[in-house]
């Protein structure tokens, strides 16, 4: 399988695209964290995806700084790093309600762990972009 080289340099110009790519990595380590907490820390699973989520976030603006959303006057900004930090307050709430609700209807055991996880984290997903999006890194 062979990439047209315009079609990955139109993905790469993308936002959209680079913010995916930046939250699957984000993601991932979000994921880590998150069951090393819950698993070794013995920490509610809201509490644990709760910590991973801002630890994680807060690093992630100076990668949505510098290369999600980057423009020719990208750089660090006080301003920006606390809208994003508000925006991953919010996000974070929703992806804790989330699992906390799913929590409260049934304790997470086996699969079910994952699965609230993954539902936090389409909520919070969706909320994060939008707001990043439209409202932080514009410009």
């Amino acid at each position: 399988m062979t990439f047209d080289s315009a079609a990955v340099k139109r993905l790469r110009q993308s936002p959209g695209a680079r913010y995916f790519t930046a939250s699957l990595a984000a993601l991932a380590i979000d994921y880590v964290v998150t069951l090393a907490l819950y698993y070794f820390a013995h920490l509610d699973l809201s509490v644990s995806a709760a910590i991973a989520f801002i630890a994680v976030g807060a690093v992630f603006y100076l990668v949505h700084e510098f290369w999600t959303f980057r423009q020719e006057s990208s750089r660090f900004s006080t301003r920006r790093m606390a809208a994003n930090m508000g925006v991953l307050i919010l996000s974070g709430a929703v992806r804790v309600g989330v699992i906390a609700a799913l929590e409260w209807a049934r304790a997470p055991a086996g699969i079910w762990v994952s699965l609230y996880f993954a539902a936090g984290v389409g909520a919070s997903f969706s909320t994060n972009y939008l707001l990043n999006r439209y409202f932080v890194f514009r410009r």
